[in-house]
């Protein structure tokens, strides 16, 4: 209810700042970020429904006077600029980790916040200061790393090839620690996936000898990890998939649902992306998949990819059983219908 009550509130908010002529910039959970001249007059507007005995402001301005540069959802940045200078609020991380807080360090310890460091070369490139030729020079030196802990058994599945035929203190065990690399190339029609040892001094891994995780083979060379300048440019240009548009004043997306699946809260586990392990835990409800299951028609299930007699072998085991297995690629293919939303 609170999180419903949090969403509306921020639908009205929108239409309210629209019917004013203005545009928001984002808004999170509890906030909406608008130009400065209607700030005022939003929070009188919403004041009446203070539902508390004590006169306090239902919203207050937070921040006043900043700028705001936005790349995607999740993926942006306040700051104030004055005389070609940009600069964060003081106290605090005024910019999103977003799509750069699962990396490492790369740079020696005596640079503890190397991603502010990142969102002023971001900002900067944006006012024209510095070019891609300068980002290309200062971090195609450095190598996105990851560190990968061992924590789920979904996780340790992936390295069930890896680890066969060898004795348990060679294997990768239930809550190790291992540097993650990010593929670059591919070798026989196979991404290389680059695997290490923990190191305090992830960098070192570029230079030292890798399992390939996805082979089990010994590979050893740089080119084989993604530089950071790759990742950071890449990071500017990140398409914004919650709505429609590309620069400027976006609009949102007409969604039309013909099915759910219910996910976990923490959908998104981008440290583990580069083990191609699934990210999203989810809860489906197995009746109503076996039940559109019976309902679709031959020429539908054939549409998707599964053949006559397949099809009709599904049906009778959901007849027979009232069960059915959810994880075959012919199953997968008939509940391509159900969509996540």
């Amino acid at each position: 209810m609170i999180t419903a009550a949090s969403r509306l509130f921020l639908a009205m908010a929108e239409t309210k700042l629209k019917e004013q002529g203005g545009i928001h910039a984002y808004m999170d959970t509890d906030s909406i970020f608008v130009p400065p001249e209607y700030a005022q007059d939003m929070i009188d507007y919403f004041q009446p429904l203070n539902p508390y005995s004590l006169d306090i402001p239902l919203l207050k301005a937070e921040k006043v006077d900043m700028w705001f540069y936005g790349i995607s959802s999740k993926r942006y940045a306040l700051y104030t600029y004055e005389k070609e200078q940009t600069k964060f609020i003081e106290g605090e991380r005024s910019f999103k980790l977003h799509g750069l807080g699962h990396l490492t360090n790369p740079f020696p310890k005596n640079i503890q916040d190397w991603q502010a460091q990142v969102w002023e070369d971001i900002l900067r490139l944006h006012y024209k200061t510095i070019s891609s030729v300068d980002i290309e020079a200062k971090y195609s030196g450095v190598y996105a790393i990851s560190k990968l802990t061992v924590s789920t058994p979904r996780v340790l599945a992936r390295f069930k090839k890896l680890n066969e035929n060898k004795t348990w203190d060679q294997q990768i065990k239930p809550f190790n620690f291992y540097i993650l690399g990010f593929q670059t190339i591919k070798e026989n029609g196979k991404s290389v996936k680059p695997l290490a040892p923990f190191s305090t001094n992830p960098q070192e891994i570029v230079y030292e000898p890798f399992i390939d995780y996805e082979t089990g083979e010994i590979k050893q060379g740089s080119h084989y990890f993604k530089p950071l300048s790759k990742i950071i440019m890449q990071y500017v240009d990140h398409p914004e998939s919650k709505f429609d548009g590309d620069i400027g004043i976006l609009e949102r997306k007409h969604v039309h649902a013909d099915g759910i699946i219910y996910i976990g809260k923490e959908a998104n586990n981008i440290d583990e992306q580069a083990l191609d392990v699934k990210k999203a835990q989810e809860f489906v409800n197995k009746e109503e998949i076996m039940q559109m299951i019976l309902d679709l028609s031959q020429k539908e299930a054939e549409v998707r990819g599964v053949s006559r007699c397949v099809f009709q072998g599904i049906k009778q085991r959901i007849r027979e059983t009232g069960d059915v297995n959810l994880d075959t690629p012919a199953v997968r293919r008939l509940m391509g219908k159900i969509s996540s939303v």
